[in-house]
């Protein structure tokens, strides 16, 4: 064969590449444009028909499963599910929840409706590009990009931390990969932060899809107050607002009404991106900001030493608990610890593999140095080699 016909045939590959890739990439016009017709907005009825709250969801099944948050409809008498065309319909009907990562698959009698497809979050890394569509505020079909920018490891399940903008009653809203495929629900976010929002990958909600209902919202067992899909700073506490002992630095119930011995926090998004938001105040929170912040729970200060000084916090239910430290004299923050009971498995995949075993003050540790942000990111492990704490430091 001549060489032209060699650099023609070379060429011919080369530009069905490109097509392939172009066509595999969609805009997120495109997206929305062909998944939007299926994410619905939700709103909770009270038992004289009044509007009690309000998420989103989104159309998996022609039938009319639609997945969202547990803690959308949870505590409502019935869902009115309105489709961006104008279609509205009325249900209790549930066909699966999951109580730990706060999934609920409701059914409408629907026929031949919008559904989005699926895609698999098993696959989905850090930097990849999204779409998030969902309502916020009673915004239906509001779209917002960004990246996945880490896959955050909790103690029963993994939560995608993603960059696109999302609000109050964004909660049940779906992600869309760069193929216009669902690979998360949005979850939750940090009021206080920087875009540190959260969804669940969607595998996890892939084995809950039926048509067929299984209870109804009567049947849910109820949970205690709290305010649905973020972190949300609280009023002062009153001036005659009792401190429970003399250990305790500073309590408020605060808008959930928890007491000093419950966790901090219900759900585990929510305490991750507490988590993570202690973690980017390191340096720059004082003690004060720490318990500022911390207006749901009890912080109860524990070691102090010349050097500095401990706080602990009940943190999750998932969890033992959380270790903040401040080194003086500037008091700042200068440690925060999880503690975890995670495998090794579940470090590499959350925090990578670009680490050194070293043993520091008696703990045998996986050191991944200097971060980019300049803190130094260590995992504690016990005598068996689990992981038992997830810890952020000062670089010095």
């Amino acid at each position: 064969m001549k060489l032209t016909g060699l650099i023609r045939i070379f060429q011919t590959i080369i530009f069905i590449v490109f097509v392939s890739i172009q066509v595999s990439a969609q805009s997120a016009a495109e997206i929305a444009k062909k998944n939007g017709p299926a994410v619905v907005l939700i709103e909770t009825l009270g038992e004289r028909g009044e509007v009690t709250g309000q998420g989103s969801g989104f159309i998996v099944t022609p039938a009319g499963a639609i997945i969202s948050n547990l803690h959308v409809i949870r505590g409502a008498t019935k869902i009115r599910v309105k489709l961006p065309g104008g279609d509205m319909w009325l249900t209790d009907r549930i066909i699966a929840i999951d109580e730990v990562r706060d999934i609920a698959i409701i059914r409408i009698d629907g026929f031949n409706l919008p559904v989005v497809e699926l895609g698999d979050s098993d696959r989905t890394e850090t930097g990849e590009p999204i779409v998030a569509i969902s309502s916020p505020e009673g915004l239906a079909n509001s779209l917002s990009t960004g990246i996945i920018s880490g896959v955050r490891r909790l103690e029963t399940h993994r939560v995608f931390q993603i960059t696109a903008p999302i609000s109050d009653g964004s909660s049940g809203g779906a992600v869309f990969d760069s193929k216009g495929k669902v690979i998360g629900i949005i979850t939750g976010l940090m009021k206080s932060g920087q875009n540190i929002n959260f969804a669940l990958p969607i595998n996890y909600a892939r084995g809950m899809i039926g048509d067929e209902v299984r209870l109804t919202l009567a049947q849910l067992q109820p949970s205690r107050p709290a305010a649905p899909g973020r972190i949300e700073s609280t009023d002062d506490p009153p001036a005659s607002e009792p401190r429970i002992d003399n250990a305790v630095d500073y309590v408020s119930r605060g808008k959930l009404g928890l007491s000093a011995q419950e966790p901090m926090f219900l759900r585990p998004d929510q305490a991750l991106a507490f988590f993570y938001r202690l973690v980017e105040g390191i340096g720059l929170y004082t003690a004060r900001d720490v318990v500022d912040l911390a207006r749901t729970a009890a912080v109860i200060r524990e070691n102090e030493t010349d050097a500095g000084f401990d706080y602990s916090i009940k943190f999750l239910s998932f969890y033992s608990g959380l270790r903040i430290s401040f080194a003086r004299p500037e008091e700042l923050l200068n440690r925060v610890e999880l503690l975890v009971n995670w495998s090794l498995e579940d470090v590499r995949n959350t925090l990578g593999d670009k680490y050194k075993k070293k043993r520091v003050d008696g703990q045998t540790v996986l050191d991944f140095g200097r971060l980019p942000t300049g803190l130094q990111l260590v995992a504690v492990t016990d005598a068996n080699g689990n992981i038992r704490a997830v810890r952020y430091t000062r670089w010095r």
